[in-house]
């Protein structure tokens, strides 16, 4: 599997495995950086620490705890939080006033959707969410599920269909429109991962 690759050659200091970790993680990373905090540069620098990071602190994963890709997660939210932190103390020196209501209306928001995806994904068949989970969670690509769950890949490309498809139909359409269903997403595995 991929995952080993990668850590593996980390581990030995080969920067082939760098090359592997952007190819088969970056735009997934990416945007989980871009969703947290709506900026293409910070989110570009973002994932940049995060790569710095997964090669400093390789030794620190361990697969008995966490999936690779979960591990690199926790460390871009991190990292992520700190130039948020950065970002809204520069602001708050700029800014005589700010409007704590507005922030917690929108943590508020958040989480209530975040809750809400859950609630969504219990109601679905085990066997739609697991699609959803490897896809946009783990950052599998159809044919890496197809290989690691022993599962046709045309079946796997109507399961991930049907997910979305029963996500998005109970999703209302503000809230579609407004986050998409990958943000939706992200925001039940932060919930989860949260122990919401």
């Amino acid at each position: 599997m991929i995952e080993k690759e990668i850590v593996k050659k980390i581990k030995a200091g080969d920067e082939q495995g760098l090359r592997l970790l952007y190819q088969h993680y970056s735009s997934a990373l990416y945007g989980i950086a871009f969703r947290f905090l709506n900026d293409e540069m910070y989110a570009e620098e973002v994932l940049q620490n995060t790569y710095l990071k997964v090669w400093n602190k390789i030794d620190q994963y361990d697969p008995e705890k966490a999936a690779f890709y979960t591990w690199m997660v926790n460390i871009l939210k991190n990292s992520a939080i700190d130039i948020s932190r950065t970002l809204k103390f520069q602001n708050e020196k700029k800014t005589v006033s700010f409007d704590n209501d507005v922030h917690s209306d929108k943590k508020e928001n958040i989480l209530s959707l975040g809750m809400e995806a859950k609630q969504m994904l219990k109601d679905i068949d085990e066997k739609y969410v697991q699609v959803l989970d490897y896809l946009y969670l783990r950052g599998y690509s159809q044919s890496e599920m197809s290989e690691e769950l022993d599962i046709p890949i045309g079946t796997i490309k109507t399961r991930v269909k049907k997910a979305i498809d029963l996500l998005r139909s109970k999703l209302d359409k503000e809230t579609a429109l407004l986050y998409g269903i990958g943000a939706v997403i992200v925001l039940w595995w932060l919930i989860k991962s949260l122990g919401f």
